[in-house]
């Protein structure tokens, strides 16, 4: 298995250092370089773009309920107008793509409101339409919500929240939106360099060295020579990574904006009126 020392060591050699690491916190100084930068370094190349090999589609954990009727659950807050739902940010999420419109309806309905049909009006309704992907809106934001509860009684008892994405002591991300059970289609955070694309690991072994070159290269002129060197590989295979997965989409989204969905809504009447 290759270990994210494996992919410290290919940057090394991209700088020339001939000293190589066996694990990130093994404590030598490119060691503790490759331990600042390979997080930061690997969430913002996940960011670049919606990469295929790092999409995920997940079915999000309610929290907040504007209407109230969802048991077991908060109730809405008024920073969540005009939304209807809160939900919890997936703790892998990098970037958020798309919320997909939930056309179908499954389970109870809540208490109060009008059942739903156990079988569809019409054929088909019942299923979703294959290779056309309808995103709904959404926000995101910060709620505070407390994690911690009681009294802290020592430091190990503090949980890691640099290693939990969204998550702070009192407040975390979360995705506002008019979907019940909602999903959210997103780039996870791939941490396994198997599971990468062959291209995108290697613009991110030139990114990763571009941040290694100065602690880790002695000759501080030829450092900089060299970071800037890695950041136009970076670059180039950046680009080429990027052709390459949008070459292998198959799907289209539908995705009317408002501003489009609502044009010729006033025309119409004032036209008639002038008419008159």
């Amino acid at each position: 298995m290759t270990l994210p020392a494996d992919i410290v060591n290919e940057a090394l050699d991209q700088l020339g250092v001939n000293s190589t690491i066996g694990d990130l916190e093994e404590g030598s100084n490119e060691a503790r370089s490759a331990l600042r930068w390979y997080g930061p370094t690997l969430r913002r190349m996940l960011r670049k773009a919606p990469w295929n090999f790092a999409r995920k589609q997940f079915s999000l954990t309610l929290l907040n309920d504007a209407s109230g009727q969802t048991p077991n659950v908060g109730i809405g807050t008024p920073g969540m107008v005009p939304w209807c739902y809160e939900y919890a940010w997936p703790i892998d999420c990098v970037r958020a793509l798309y919320v997909p419109m939930n056309g179908i309806r499954t389970g109870s309905a809540p208490s109060g409101n009008i059942a739903i049909p156990t079988t569809p009006l019409m054929p088909g309704l019942g299923t979703v339409p294959v290779g056309r992907v309808i995103p709904a809106p959404f926000v995101i934001a910060q709620d505070s919500m407390p994690i911690l509860v009681g009294v802290q009684q020592n430091w190990a008892d503090t949980p890691d929240y640099a290693d939990v994405l969204g998550s702070a002591p009192n407040q975390q991300t979360v995705i506002l939106t008019n979907v019940a059970q909602a999903s959210l289609v997103y780039t996870a955070l791939i941490i396994y360099p198997e599971q990468w694309d062959v291209l995108f690991r290697q613009a991110f072994v030139a990114a990763l060295a571009s941040s290694l070159a100065l602690p880790c290269v002695a000759d501080k002129k030829l450092a900089l020579a060299l970071r800037t060197q890695q950041v136009a590989i970076a670059k180039d295979a950046l680009s080429e990574a990027m052709v390459a997965n949008g070459n292998e989409e198959f799907y289209a989204i539908d995705h009317v904006p408002d501003w489009l969905r609502v044009r010729g809504w006033g025309f119409r009447h004032w036209n008639e009126g002038w008419r008159t």
